[in-house]
């Protein structure tokens, strides 16, 4: 028997450097409103996934990573171990299915946010492209030119947060249709096309806070 499960599948905590998010901060938040759970993506590191996965608690944390390939960001779902930094899109790719994960690409069109672009995206075969996103530049315009790119290419579309702050946690998330709540479950789901990304943009209010701590956060340096 299927349930449906509420995951956002992309969020980052201060390992990623950039965000303002604890680890504990982020499961409590989840919790609190009614996520099913959610990926910890940070940039080029898994090590708070690792701990995530590790942490007592009444959600479901997918450990994950996103990765800085040459051509931009590629969400890696599922990994326990790491995926350097600086291969190709079609590499970075190419290791996270090697590793078992589900490799999706993130804000494609989103180019402030290192998106890979249409051709990048076509050229390299993702098992997901990532078609809704609450901190996208240009939310509407970048969900429908995203939406019709996965549609194009047969993809199965997925959405999340992009999480630097936890007022953004969860504002955009995946229902994902799947027979357990156990990782393999999880993603194999999500290879099949069993998700329909829900949600809405992070407010402005909330860009502009992270806006004004990340300058802060660099003037203090």
């Amino acid at each position: 028997m299927r349930t449906k499960l509420n995951i956002d599948l992309h969020v980052h905590t201060k390992a990623s450097g950039d965000s303002f998010i604890e680890l504990k901060d982020a499961v409590k938040t989840a919790e609190k409103i009614g996520l099913d759970g959610f990926a910890i993506t940070d940039h080029d590191t898994i090590e708070n996934a690792l701990l995530g996965m590790k942490e007592k608690k009444e959600i479901v944390v997918l450990p994950g990573i996103e990765v800085t390939a040459r051509e931009g960001h590629i969400l890696g779902i599922g990994l326990t171990d790491m995926v350097q930094k600086n291969l190709s899109a079609k590499e970075a790719v190419k290791k996270i299915r090697e590793l078992g994960g589900v490799a999706i690409v993130p804000h494609p069109f989103d180019y402030f946010k290192h998106g890979v672009g249409e051709e990048v995206t076509s050229s390299i075969d993702p098992d997901a492209i990532e078609t809704m996103n609450s901190n996208s530049l240009f939310f509407n315009s970048a969900c429908r030119r995203s939406s019709k790119l996965a549609d194009e290419m047969q993809k199965p579309k997925t959405g999340g947060s992009d999480a630097h702050m936890l007022s953004s946690l969860g504002r955009v998330y995946t229902e994902i249709e799947t027979e357990s709540s156990d990782l393999e479950s999880i993603l194999r789901s999500i290879r099949k096309g069993r998700t329909t990304p829900i949600g809405e943009p992070t407010p402005i209010k909330t860009k502009i806070h992270r806006l004004i701590k990340t300058s802060t956060k660099l003037i203090q340096k």
